[in-house]
């Protein structure tokens, strides 16, 4: 219905300058004038929603938020909080929360541009870095979290941790999203193959409590090759694992091979396989082509090469295992433990390898990685490779520490 020209409608009021309407007409007039209050305004529909969740661990408090869209921050630090200042309007849920914490107290929005976190008596320093598709930025609060006991005087006193830190395996899942990567004959995809194992290998592994494992996507999406390492790093990882399936011009070839980084590739074939992998990815980006952008890359990835140098030994004999026990475990053919310049292993700050189970591309191959139970044999066989390099990185480290390595790392 459209008003009468003689009556002026605002968000709050109807000024009548008009004769009396009749009762239909006024029903449907004050309809249209409450409807009006709810619709919002251009500037308030084009507003980035700011979706909010905190997660609590030993050694800090981590807010992850969720962005419907890219937006300019900054985050700032002043006494008692720390800020996260917009560029423009957002719209942040839930708008306030308190929380039982000794790094956070809580946090609220401040007009219509700032998020306040309000810490508490044990922060001291935090840590800010992005993830993308989605856009989403973790801020991480750390500090000292105390435990306190009443002792049976009434007194309370600090008590101390007994719980060892536990070990932290990121499994990342190759390909996802628009990417698919390698496809068998029949259709088989290799993003849906790796994510299954992914989170089979999860399930059995921390079934030991002293594991937690995090995987890179945990759903069908893309996650670029930078920000797969970037989780393992900043979730301090004491290994990463990425899992992928091969494929070959060559229909008859099969077998499964496990990778560390180098900037020198094993052979002509390993070469070519890494090639591939970092092509696959650049499928939303534009291409390197000028002389600059190839020479800043080869300086960044030989730059992580020696950054990956001190766990070189360590990557090399979690490859080993791993063949070791994929072998043993599912009679695939062993091709060996190789190097080539990955890009999803050039960030990575821990042991790092890429495992190829299979070749999706052999029939027979396809075949065995459709079945559940071939595929619980390749989790039990990943599974026992990662207990069996953990196991002895323990009894390694005894003599001196006496803890797994996963409790040194800052």
């Amino acid at each position: 219905m459209v008003p009468p020209a003689c009556a002026t409608i605002s968000r709050l009021q109807l000024v009548e300058r008009c004769p009396p309407l009749k009762r239909l007409d006024r029903t449907l007039l004050l309809i249209v004038i409450a409807l009006s209050t709810l619709i919002p305004t251009a500037a308030e529909a084009q507003r980035a929603k700011v979706e909010v969740s905190i997660d609590v661990s030993d050694g800090s408090t981590r807010l992850l938020l969720r962005h419907s869209k890219r937006v300019v921050y900054a985050v700032r630090e002043q006494v008692g909080r720390v800020e996260l200042v917009y560029a423009e309007p957002v719209q942040v849920e839930p708008p306030e929360q308190r929380l039982d914490d000794q790094l956070l107290s809580h946090y609220e929005v401040q007009g219509d541009r700032t998020l306040v976190l309000f810490v508490g008596p044990g922060y001291h320093s935090h840590e800010s870095f992005e993830l993308r598709n989605p856009f989403r930025l973790v801020i991480d609060l750390q500090g000292v979290r105390p435990l306190e006991q009443a002792d049976e005087r009434g007194t309370r006193k600090k008590k101390k941790r007994s719980r060892q830190p536990r070990t932290i395996v990121v499994i990342d899942p190759g390909h996802g999203g628009v990417e698919h990567g390698a496809i068998g004959p029949t259709g088989l995809r290799e993003k849906d193959v790796t994510l299954d194992l992914a989170r089979r290998l999860r399930q059995l592994l921390e079934q030991d409590s002293s594991i937690s494992v995090v995987l890179t996507r945990d759903e069908d999406r893309l996650v670029g090759l930078d920000e797969r390492t970037a989780i393992a790093n900043h979730n301090r990882a004491d290994l990463f694992l990425s899992v992928h399936l091969n494929a070959s011009p060559r229909t008859n070839a099969r077998g499964a091979e496990t990778y560390f980084l180098s900037t020198e590739a094993t052979d002509d074939e390993a070469r070519t396989l890494a090639a591939l992998e970092n092509r696959a990815y650049r499928v939303d980006k534009k291409s390197l082509s000028s002389n600059g952008d190839k020479d800043a890359r080869n300086l960044e990835l030989i730059l992580w090469d020696l950054a990956q140098n001190q766990y070189l030994a360590e990557s090399s004999a979690l490859g080993e295992s791993v063949q070791r026990h994929l072998d043993a475990l599912t009679g695939v053919r062993n091709r060996g433990v190789r190097q080539a310049p990955f890009r999803v292993l050039m960030g990575a700050t821990m042991p790092s390898v890429l495992v190829e189970v299979g070749f999706v591309s052999n029939r027979e191959e396809e075949l065995r990685l459709k079945n559940l139970g071939y595929r619980n044999q390749v989790v039990q066989a990943m599974a026992a490779a990662v207990r069996e390099y953990l196991d002895n990185l323990q009894r390694l480290s005894e003599p001196t520490s006496g803890v797994r390595r996963g409790a040194s790392r800052p």
